[in-house]
């Protein structure tokens, strides 16, 4: 059964780069958003198995959209990985009260990115590319 992950940045060269990483997992597809406001409502009206989201996106903050999930019954048991190249030296630590299961620091290895999805999804782990 094909997984389906939604995800959420705004910086074109990190798409193509998570676009091009996911692409090699099989049984995930993948929906992409620009801006948090659009992820949000995709989710309300075809909740998907995973989320990705960076922290940094136009109209809604990838931590807001955390927070609204993960407080909500309907959506709170979809996994959302928060990405980021935001340095605070506290932000894993907002990142997990926001509600997120997992992060990852931008610049990420494809690989990394992929062995996370794959555990967020529930896609069976496979040999490394």
């Amino acid at each position: 059964m094909t997984k389906r992950i939604y995800v959420a940045d705004d910086d074109p060269q990190i798409t193509d780069i998570i676009r091009i990483s996911l692409t090699r997992l099989e049984g995930l597809e993948s929906t992409f958003f620009d801006n948090g406001l659009e992820l949000l409502q995709a989710v309300q009206e075809s909740p998907p198995d995973a989320i990705l989201s960076d922290i940094i996106l136009p109209r809604l903050d990838g931590l807001a959209v955390a927070r609204l999930l993960k407080y909500d019954e309907r959506y709170r048991d979809i996994p959302l990985m928060v990405v980021s190249s935001v340095i605070d030296t506290d932000i894993e630590e907002q990142v997990r009260k926001a509600g997120a299961d997992g992060f990852l620091r931008k610049p990420f290895r494809p690989q990394d990115l992929r062995d996370q999805v794959r555990e967020l999804v529930g896609l069976p782990a496979s040999a490394p590319d």
